[in-house]
């Protein structure tokens, strides 16, 4: 949770969206009244933050 909290709003509202909620790319489109591009991009930037941040944990133990 605190990994999402650190996250812009749209990357964190697209990915509580799609990988918790499970909603479709054009829901979450509609939802959040992004356009389709927006979403896999917010989408994208939000899991790469917390793929890094969950790799930097691991490596340094924090």
């Amino acid at each position: 949770d605190e990994l999402m909290t650190s996250l812009p709003d749209k990357q964190r509202q697209v990915m509580h969206l799609r990988d918790i909620e499970g909603y479709s790319y054009n829901e979450i489109s509609e939802i959040l009244e992004l356009d389709m591009n927006q979403v896999k991009v917010n989408l994208f930037r939000a899991r790469n933050a917390v793929r890094e941040k969950l790799l930097k944990l691991n490596a340094y133990g924090l």
